[in-house]
């Protein structure tokens, strides 16, 4: 089989790229997208309640801009011969490819860790759901350990006594023991020092208890040893301990950095494969400003329209556009104390409790969904890379140390 554009992965990136492909292309290309799954999963919201209705199937969006659909697992890739392998046996073979597959969580490496719940895909967040059913019918003093006190460790935490009483536990909702675990000294590292008031006191507000500094040595299904040898108890075990690029991106020629991303020029350009653009959690790419990329929903959409928007223009022997990301926001899920939103890469408090809410629920349930509509019209103009609306800021980060890689 031979495809124009290829593009790999069925997330927030890959759809997008998919796309803006066509957008671009219009009739001059065939444009096919391969995922396991016909599902965009809304991985932002696998935290909340009811995580079976997380996913929306993009095949009717990718029919109506005759965007082929393969089902399968890409396996192997040789930049060479321009091909991808999918785990059937099957080779796509391409003019130009588009590599999105997203990341994983990286399960610490601890004895035990693969007995974990986590919430990283829709069937690990159905899994706990179910468990979280069970705690429900069984005790009405639960313990539940979540490990990793960063951003989904934070809003899974705070949601966990209404996560509960979506059950209809609710008693043991109430009683509910949280343990938020870290082997940082401070909740949210990563967030900065700016909104970690705002966080301990919505923390605090909920009876969440903190165990920070802590080394865990082992995992089983109920319980969390520590280094120090005490164990923790508990009905589930939880982990939230952040993510690195899916494998296959390993098999991209050139420097990785530290999560394994593929480093990639302003274009969104393998520089160690002219015909592959990477994108999404596999892409470690400056911003346009000095900083570099986020493994987050935010990223990853603007990632795959430009990383589309290219492969598609460098078909037609266009000149490609640089990637450049809207004004970052971030916006945190508190649970009952509503939600904390801030503005740049300081990330300076721009709104709280019942207002931040509002603005998280707008972002979680219709900016990150595929247009409302599902036209054609409102499907390509979503895929516009919108580079007037962008803006540039001053401070810049140090380069991502990287590692190299070889060629498939």
């Amino acid at each position: 089989m031979l495809c124009n554009i290829l593009i790999i992965g069925g997330g927030f990136a890959g759809f997008w790229a998919a796309v803006a492909a066509r957008r671009v292309a219009g009739s001059r290309a065939q444009v096919a997208l391969v995922s396991p799954r016909p599902l965009l999963e809304i991985r932002p919201r696998l935290y909340e309640a009811h995580p079976e209705t997380l996913a929306v199937d993009f095949r009717p969006h990718l029919e109506k801009l005759e965007i082929d659909f393969v089902r399968g697992a890409a396996e192997a890739l040789d930049p060479a011969a321009k091909a991808v392998t999918l785990a059937a046996g099957d080779q796509i073979a391409y003019d130009r490819l588009v590599v999105a597959t997203g990341s994983r969580m990286r399960r610490p490496p601890v004895p035990g860790a693969e007995a974990a719940f986590s919430v990283d895909t829709q069937a690990e967040a159905i899994a706990f759901d179910r468990r979280l059913k069970d705690i429900a019918q069984a005790t009405e003093e639960p313990t539940i350990a979540v490990i990793g006190a960063g951003f989904t460790g934070l809003e899974l935490a705070l949601e966990l006594r209404d996560r509960l009483l979506a059950h209809g536990a609710h008693r043991a909702a109430v009683r509910l023991r949280i343990v938020l675990i870290d082997r940082a000294e401070t909740i949210g590292p990563e967030l900065g020092p700016g909104p970690r008031p705002a966080i301990e006191r919505a923390l605090a507000q909920d009876g969440i208890e903190l165990r920070l500094g802590a080394v865990v040595q082992a995992l089983q299904a109920d319980r969390v040893s520590f280094a120090d040898g005490t164990v923790l108890a508990a009905d589930a075990v939880v982990l939230a301990t952040g993510m690195v690029a899916a494998p296959f991106a390993a098999q991209i020629p050139g420097a990785r950095d530290a999560l394994g991303r593929t480093i990639v020029d302003a274009s969104l350009r393998a520089p160690g494969a002219r015909d592959v653009f990477v994108a999404g959690d596999a892409a470690a790419a400056d911003t346009g400003d000095g900083h570099w990329t986020l493994q987050s929903c935010q990223h990853a959409g603007q990632l795959g329209r430009v990383a589309g928007e290219n492969a598609a223009r460098d078909l037609l022997g266009e000149p490609t556009v640089p990637y450049s990301q809207l004004r970052y926001l971030t916006c945190l899920d508190l649970g009952r104390a509503g939600a904390l939103v801030t503005q740049g890469w300081e990330r300076r408090i721009d709104k709280m409790g019942e207002e931040g809410k509002a603005l998280k629920r707008m972002i979680n349930t219709k900016v990150i969904y595929p247009p409302a509509d599902g036209s054609i019209e409102a499907l390509l103009a979503s895929s516009s890379i919108d580079l007037a609306a962008r803006t540039r800021q001053m401070d810049a980060p140090k380069a991502p140390e990287p590692v190299q890689g070889g060629a498939a």
